[in-house]
């Protein structure tokens, strides 16, 4: 049975003479880009990475087995785990997805191969400057757009505390545009901060709306269509995003849930194909309805 949320009733306006002039001039804080080339910068970047590219970084959430030393707990044997590729508890962790410095360098380049990050503030010799924390602040410009980032080094000291914090910003900051956002999701961290509690939370509520509507579900799949049809509606008017959104939803398999569309109750896989055709349909006619989504 298809999942069920609420969805975008009037997700866009039509398009006016400004949204076209924003579209079409090139502002001169913006190195020469214009609008439509930052937005098809940004779907690049959102682009999901290859599987090869994708690596786990395991978060023990078994407060037993963090303090076994390594023995595990009564519940959760130490062994190999085929994901992360290190001796973990069964069972007893959670591996988080992540891409590395290298492959996010190589994503800046093929997007803009003229992209930069800065650090916010530098010491008296002109080197970057970490805060209280032991953190690095910069502005990553990628096509003429900037956004802020924040990197860490954990336990690491020396050189390759430099070397972490700086991959860990960029990094953070790239995530600012969408690189890589698919990989990021707050139910894994929740069950390592909550030591596993927010598992039996996540159980009752999967049991109860299953009971409710009379089929197996989760609260995993809903939460993101939620967040798709939030990304639709910023994005409404460009046929490109929309289309980036079909390929997230097609991916996490969550194209086929019912949601509110502007004309009622639709699949979501139809509602935005409908739409894409539509936008494509008017540009071919020769009518600009490009609006920044970014």
């Amino acid at each position: 049975m298809a999942t069920t949320t609420e969805a975008p009733a009037t997700m866009a306006e039509g398009p006016t003479s400004h949204t076209q002039n924003q579209a079409e001039t090139r502002p001169s804080n913006t190195f020469g880009y214009t609008r439509a080339e930052q937005i098809e910068a940004l779907h690049k970047l959102r682009e999901p990475f290859l599987p090869t590219e994708v690596r786990y970084l395991p978060r023990v959430w078994c407060r037993a087995c963090k303090d076994s030393r390594g023995k595990g707990c009564n519940q959760h044997t130490y062994g190999p785990c085929d994901k992360c590729k290190q001796r973990m508890p069964r069972n007893g962790h959670i591996d988080l997805k992540f891409v590395g410095h290298a492959e996010a360098t190589n994503r800046l380049l093929n997007v803009d191969p003229f992209w930069d990050w800065e650090p916010l503030t530098v010491d008296e010799r002109g080197l970057p400057q970490v805060d209280g924390y032991r953190g690095l602040w910069i502005r990553l410009t990628v096509c003429g757009m900037s956004r802020l980032g924040y990197g860490h080094a954990g336990d690491k000291t020396g050189g390759d505390a430099v070397k972490e914090v700086i991959g860990d910003a960029i990094r953070n900051a790239g995530m600012r545009f969408g690189m890589a956002l698919d990989l990021w999701t707050s139910s894994d961290l929740e069950i390592v901060e909550s030591g596993g509690a927010s598992l039996d939370t996540e159980d009752a509520s999967a049991s109860s709306s299953a009971r409710q509507q009379g089929s197996p579900s989760a609260t995993g799949p809903v939460d993101h269509v939620q967040r798709l049809v939030g990304q639709a509606k910023t994005c409404w008017s460009n046929a490109i995003a929309l289309s980036q959104v079909l390929a997230d939803a097609e991916k996490h398999q969550v194209a086929d849930a019912e949601v509110d569309g502007p004309v009622g109750r639709q699949v979501l896989r139809d509602l935005l194909n409908d739409q894409i055709t539509a936008l494509n349909q008017a540009t071919a006619n020769g009518h600009n309805t490009e609006r920044g989504a970014a």
